[in-house]
């Protein structure tokens, strides 16, 4: 279903161009899109164009997350009390003190003690990376913006690559250097001296991170651990960022030779599959259930599988305009972007089209929530689309955001301002987070959009 232009371009003419960001960004903007500002913080910025070289999004398997008894009462009040909270001695309450405190508000909420039920619910621990150009790699809890820990990697004249996140930590090459940072500190786990420089950012599953050159030569290290490096050669340079999937089991890159590279995790590093596209590839690789996704500068997009090495293919998509930005890939549905700001939502399991919307000033699809596709806009503002039809819900004003964190993890939204301005946006009410793709875990894999895990009392 195509739709005519909509209004998602906003008149500018009460904002001069010299506005400063920080005032574009405002809570009237999230509203428009039915979000709401959850929390802001401010980072280190340095006066540098495009001073943000990479985010990142983490699940931190290792940490519980916080434990709440939860309370869900008429007219869209909730009762919340966190089981790690003080009690006077200073020790936390636990979660059964929690779940009397919880119902004993809601009794007095409503007048009496019946007709409520107390919830358990696990926030999940989320952590927010943001890398900058002079080496400034900046840590946060993405649920709260409590700052964990701020790592600088040394001159800030070396160029700093995008970086990557895994079980291990977070690496990235700045300078001729490799690092590996601490989950939990932001300290060095691993510094390694590159023999060569590298043509675009680190690509990490497992323990191993990929490493190319311009020559195309193609090196594996193991992280934190002291093993001789595996090299290969891949045909072309690699463009964009790579990409792995949440499961950390593959990882995969582009090159200019037109060529997606998807390579193994664990101890034996080496090449799993090689998928030749039509035409140049521009970047655009995106990762979710059990595939990869590729766009090329003729329009297709392809869907990899990686469950066999042969007959990778699972289906491609004519969408007839450049493909330069990664698609989104979130539970059911893929949403590509073209370079002329046409959107479409496929259906990720066969490729068929479900809607088109043309003609917008949108860059790229970074995440989904309360059943609405969040976009970039070219002019650095945030646009919403109905997740079923594609027709415009909103939009923010124009603002300078450097960045904005594509989010395939839960439905929250972050926004870097040009000044440095960190801001986290969720749906009108939303306190407690849902999960667009939960973690695949030995009980198996999550719904979209399903609610945090939640379990009665008995």
């Amino acid at each position: 279903m195509r739709l005519p232009i909509a209004a998602c371009l906003i008149s500018l003419l009460s904002f001069a161009a010299s506005t400063p960001g920080w005032a574009q960004i405002i809570p009237a903007d999230a509203g428009r899109l039915g979000m709401e500002i959850a929390w802001q913080s401010q980072l280190p910025m340095p006066k540098l164009a495009n001073a943000v070289v990479s985010t990142h999004l983490w699940v931190n398997a290792a940490d519980a997350g916080r434990k709440l008894a939860v309370v869900d009462l008429p007219e869209g009040r909730t009762v919340r009390i966190d089981a790690n909270q003080l009690d006077s001695r200073g020790n936390p309450i636990g979660m059964e003190e929690a779940k009397k405190r919880a119902g004993e508000q809601a009794a007095r909420l409503l007048g009496k003690n019946e007709g409520f039920n107390v919830v358990e619910v696990t926030v999940p621990a989320v952590q927010l990376v943001v890398i900058t150009k002079t080496g400034l790699v900046q840590t946060f809890d993405a649920e709260t913006g409590h700052l964990l820990w701020s790592t600088a990697l040394g001159s800030v004249h070396a160029p700093t690559h995008p970086g990557a996140v895994s079980t291990e930590g977070v690496s990235l090459i700045h300078g001729t250097e490799l690092f590996l940072l601490d989950w939990a500190s932001g300290r060095r786990l691993m510094t390694t001296d590159l023999e060569f420089g590298s043509a675009m950012s680190v690509a990490v599953c497992n323990g191993l991170v990929y490493i190319s050159d311009f020559r195309g030569r193609l090196r594996a290290h193991a992280l934190g651990a002291n093993r001789k490096p595996w090299t290969t050669q891949i045909i072309g340079r690699v463009v964009g960022q790579p990409v792995t999937l949440p499961d950390q089991s593959y990882c995969a890159m582009a090159t200019t030779g037109g060529y997606v590279y998807i390579l193994n995790s664990g101890e034996n590093p080496g090449m799993h599959a090689r998928y030749e596209t039509s035409s140049s590839l521009t970047g655009s690789l995106a990762a979710g259930n059990g595939a990869f996704y590729a766009g090329t500068s003729s329009g297709l997009l392809s869907k990899i599988n990686v469950a066999a090495r042969t007959s990778n293919l699972a289906w491609e998509f004519p969408a007839g305009r450049p493909l330069s930005a990664p698609p989104l890939v979130v539970g059911t549905r893929v949403v590509a972007v073209t370079e002329s700001g046409d959107v479409i939502c496929l259906d990720e399991a066969t490729g068929a089209p479900i809607w088109e919307l043309v003609g917008q000033p949108i860059a790229q699809a970074v995440g989904m929530a309360a059943g609405k596709f969040l976009c970039a806009t070219t002019s650095g503002g945030i646009c919403a689309l109905d997740a079923e039809t594609g027709a415009v819900i909103g939009s923010s004003l124009p603002a300078s955001a450097a960045a904005v964190v594509v989010n395939q993890v839960h439905d929250r939204l972050y926004v870097v301002g040009r000044e440095g301005q960190l801001q986290c946006w969720r749906p009108q009410g939303g306190v407690l987070p849902k999960l667009i793709a939960p973690p695949v875990t030995e009980e198996g894999e999550g719904n979209e959009e399903s609610p945090p895990a939640t379990a009665p009392v008995t």
